[in-house]
């Protein structure tokens, strides 16, 4: 059932990666390459045997996480950078053209907000859940098989911090989705959204 549940996570996976790919814009570079390679951990986790272990794709999937928050994190002060430069040039008249007028705030959506944080904290997830689920020679002591004295709580850390970043990525999913719903946005951002969380969910419950 294990691995039923594993390949089917890869068909929601798959189509979370080509909304990455068919949203593709210059700066998303990184993330259309985060896909890629997580959907590529998650089909050599499923069809053995594996290119690498299961350890190896974690390590792999977590520096990626870590490019996406600094692109992110740059692409965000870049533009915050010019948008106070703009507002500074505005501020005098205001958002309707009359001297004193308060400009307008437009409240950014759940996505544009959340979205490189909810791609980072996929690939975390993704990569400790293959961890969890490879059946890589001494991978036991990981995931909590056969493990006795220190080895059993290294396990149970493992999977406690494991389950509080799938709850968190799942919770992050699903206010996104809402928030994309109750507005209307386009529905390929939605679309990628929710087939993650779908494949983050059925890779969760492969390992109860």
């Amino acid at each position: 059932m294990t691995d039923l549940l594993g390949l089917a996570a890869i068909v929601p996976a798959s189509a979370g990666a080509c909304c990455t790919v068919g949203a593709w814009r210059p700066g998303r570079a990184v993330d259309v390459v985060a896909a890629v390679v997580m959907v590529a951990a998650m089909v050599d986790g499923a069809f053995g045997p594996r290119v690498l272990p299961g350890v190896l794709w974690f390590v792999v999937l977590a520096l990626l996480a870590v490019v996406v928050a600094a692109v992110h994190r740059v692409q965000s002060a870049s533009g915050a950078s010019g948008a106070s430069g703009a507002s500074g040039a505005s501020g005098a008249s205001g958002s309707d053209g009359r001297p004193g007028s308060a400009p307008s705030v437009r409240v950014a959506s759940a996505h544009g907000r959340f979205g490189r944080l909810h791609a980072a904290l996929g690939l975390l997830v993704m990569g400790a859940l293959g961890v969890g689920m490879a059946h890589d020679p001494g991978m036991t002591g990981m995931t909590g098989v056969g493990v006795h004295g220190h080895g059993g709580a290294v396990a149970v850390t493992w999977q406690v911090v494991l389950g509080g970043l799938t709850t968190g990525y799942l919770l992050l999913t699903a206010h996104m989705v809402r928030d994309g719903i109750r507005r209307r946005t386009r529905a390929l951002p939605v679309v990628e959204t929710l087939a993650m969380g779908i494949a983050v969910a059925v890779m969760a419950a492969a390992m109860v």
